[in-house]
């Protein structure tokens, strides 16, 4: 496959058109030629008007096969206002090297003189995800659209590309439909932070399925919020002429948390001392979590968690190094719903530190930490003693 021509969209559209014209023009003065030609020697000659043609019998000649009439003209200029096929296969994409719009600045993929991957499995590549086909340009035949990605850090970067082939039959791109944002944090409500889908339309319209953030990073892919927007050729370049422009605030949970104060009991047989704490962790919303994850921080006092309490979480951990944590992780918790534990717990009998404190914090689905949408609630003091 050729490698796809520099030439740009509109240097292709203005040869098309500059074709079509001459072929136009072209035709009726060829016919005028053929025809006053024999009329203008007759007259030059002195021997008056030409003779009429002879007739032309419809019927073929005996042992022949007549050939369909055709209109020289005619068949000129439908193939000069014939347009390129731009419908460009899957592997014909991949077979071929092309000139892609620019990726952010630090991403590692090549855009000039770039060759696409179908599989997407390292840092650097271009992965053609989706291919679909449309009348972009209206000028009567099918141009290419495709979902490109470029692989890097955790979710990269993506842009949907139109492409077309030249007279030559060469590919060339057409233009950049849409991207993705630069990838670093959560993207804002202007910014588009995922693409999954493209839709063309018999009418030239391109719809384009964008989220606002990526899956993987740091939100599920419950929490994204998806719309639907609509792009279109001007000519030069794709613009969006439908759907909505911004997305909504993005929903956060709002986990809390109280904690009631630990009183020991008094010394068991082994010098032991055992009490409890009554949680309390609610999530208000508006959007669910994947993980509540609770964590009672005891200071310099060498308190251990005991009884059946505990039961509650997913798991449990515990450090031995001041100051000392014991954790629970909780399971999903939808907007509105109350988790309360009873955690039992007990010290050898000397206490250190004669307070403690009890943290939430949301998890996403990896288990990596999700800003809270009000902060000041997630943490609670209690007493020991």
């Amino acid at each position: 496959m050729a490698d796809v021509t520099p030439a740009g969209s509109h240097a292709v559209r203005t040869t098309v058109r500059r074709r079509r014209k001459v072929a136009v023009t072209a035709g009726p003065a060829v016919a005028l030629v053929l025809i006053a030609g024999p009329a203008a020697g007759y007259a030059a000659l002195g021997r008056g008007p030409a003779p009429p043609a002879p007739a032309t019998s419809t019927e073929p000649t005996p042992g022949t096969t007549q050939a369909p009439s055709v209109s020289p003209s005619a068949s000129a200029t439908s193939k000069a206002q014939a347009a390129p096929d731009g419908r460009i296969s899957r592997a014909q994409l991949l077979a071929a090297t092309v000139d892609l719009p620019a990726w952010a600045s630090d991403a590692p993929c090549a855009d000039a003189g770039a060759r696409l991957s179908d599989k997407g499995v390292q840092d650097g590549d271009n992965w053609l995800t989706t291919v679909k086909y449309g009348d972009v340009d209206r000028d009567g035949a099918q141009e290419t659209i495709a979902i490109i990605r470029c692989v890097y850090l955790q979710t990269g970067q993506s842009q949907v590309v139109a492409f077309d082939r030249n007279d030559s039959g060469n590919i060339v791109t057409l233009g950049r439909v849409v991207a993705t944002d630069r990838i670093v944090g959560a993207p804002t409500a202007e910014k588009i932070g995922w693409i999954s889908g493209i839709d063309p339309r018999a009418d030239g319209i391109v719809r384009v399925k964008v989220g606002d953030s990526a899956p993987g990073g740091g939100e599920s892919a419950e929490t994204i919020q998806w719309q639907w927007r609509k792009y279109e050729w001007t000519g030069e370049r794709f613009e969006q002429t439908g759907g909505p422009t911004t997305f909504p605030a993005a929903k956060q949970a709002d986990l809390r948390v109280t904690a009631t104060d630990v009183t020991f009991g008094e010394p068991t047989a082994d010098g032991t001392r055992h009490g409890n704490t009554t949680v309390t962790i609610h999530n208000a919303g508006p959007a669910d979590v994947d993980y509540a994850f609770l964590w009672l921080n005891f200071g310099d006092s060498d308190v251990r968690q005991e009884r059946a309490g505990w039961s509650g979480c997913l798991e449990v951990g515990r450090n031995d190094i001041k100051p000392t944590k014991i954790t629970c992780l909780l399971g999903k918790m939808r907007a509105g719903e109350t988790k309360t534990l009873v955690l039992g717990l007990f010290h050898p009998g000397q206490l250190g530190t004669v307070s403690g404190t009890a943290q939430v914090m949301r998890l996403n689905t990896e288990r990596d930490p999700v800003d809270d949408a009000k902060q000041t609630d997630n943490v609670v003091t209690f007493a020991l003693r």
